[in-house]
């Protein structure tokens, strides 16, 4: 697939991304933020503001066509095709509990699917970028500014490798492989992440399965999903009957709420 942008536009997406990586770990390690709680209960604080105001100015100068639609944002409605996705902080709760385990999402959706992707964990192991170029390969940048190119590799399958939310239960990841990969109900690992970082250890080749079983926001996945689609892999609707669990199609976008339902990503 042709990328929609053009080296210098990805170019810069990836310089606003560092910059507002920037402001948010400024805010991190002075600890000067304020919280507040949304009307669904979760939070927000004003780094979360700030990294939203800086990336919609910049992403609606380059591209004065494209709507922006962002987690702290007003705008909920539209009808073009044609938008970006953004989480300013996804991960706000880590950021707030001293953790690093937070990342800039920017996302371009088209047709109701994920397109680019960019996700930047400024702290996380260092400090990472992954994202999709202007040939849509999918670059990895670290701390250091240096870059490579990743590619789908085969992972060893004597255990199966799965990264999930912190809040996911124990029993449930045993039903999903008992039920799924039963080959596996008695040799799997399973690591336990906040926000889009999950999204790294596919990407890098370091777990099989990324699950998600709880309701999410388009933009806590759509960079992620960007990703691994122009990988090759796969973002799949998981469906709960009783007791019985199905794969059902790709998770898509521009749905009432921008909310999703649990899933599966596999590369």
């Amino acid at each position: 697939m042709q990328s929609f942008f053009n080296e210098t536009q990805c170019n810069k997406i990836v310089l606003w991304a560092i910059e507002a990586g920037e402001i948010a770990t400024l805010a991190f390690k002075s600890k000067k933020f304020s919280v507040e709680k949304k009307s669904d209960g979760s939070q927000v604080t004003s780094a979360d503001t700030a990294v939203s105001e800086f990336l919609r100015e910049k992403l609606s100068q380059e591209f004065p066509q494209i709507p922006v639609i962002c987690e702290e944002g007003n705008l909920r409605e539209i009808s073009d095709e044609v938008f970006f996705l953004i989480d300013p902080i996804d991960g706000t709760s880590s950021f707030v509990s001293g953790s690093v385990e937070f990342a800039v999402n920017i996302a371009l959706i088209k047709d109701k699917k994920a397109i680019f992707g960019l996700i930047y964990a400024p702290l996380f192991e260092g400090g990472k970028m992954i994202f999709s170029n202007h040939e849509d390969k999918i670059i990895s940048r670290y701390f250091d500014g240096a870059e490579e190119v990743l590619e789908a590799i085969e992972m060893d399958l004597s255990m199966l490798q799965i990264v999930t939310s912190a809040r996911t239960k124990d029993a449930d990841i045993e039903s999903y492989v008992t039920q799924i990969h039963p080959d596996f109900a008695h040799n799997y690992r399973v690591e336990k992440l906040s926000s889009a970082i999950k999204f790294f250890r596919l990407l890098e080749g370091d777990s099989h399965l990324y699950l998600h079983f709880r309701p999410s926001m388009e933009w806590d996945t759509a960079a992620g999903q960007a990703l691994v689609e122009l990988m090759n892999g796969k973002v799949k609707k998981l469906f709960f009957n009783q007791n019985e669990i199905e794969i059902g199609s790709n998770l898509d976008y521009k749905k009432a709420n921008f909310t999703n339902q649990s899933f599966v990503a596999i590369i």
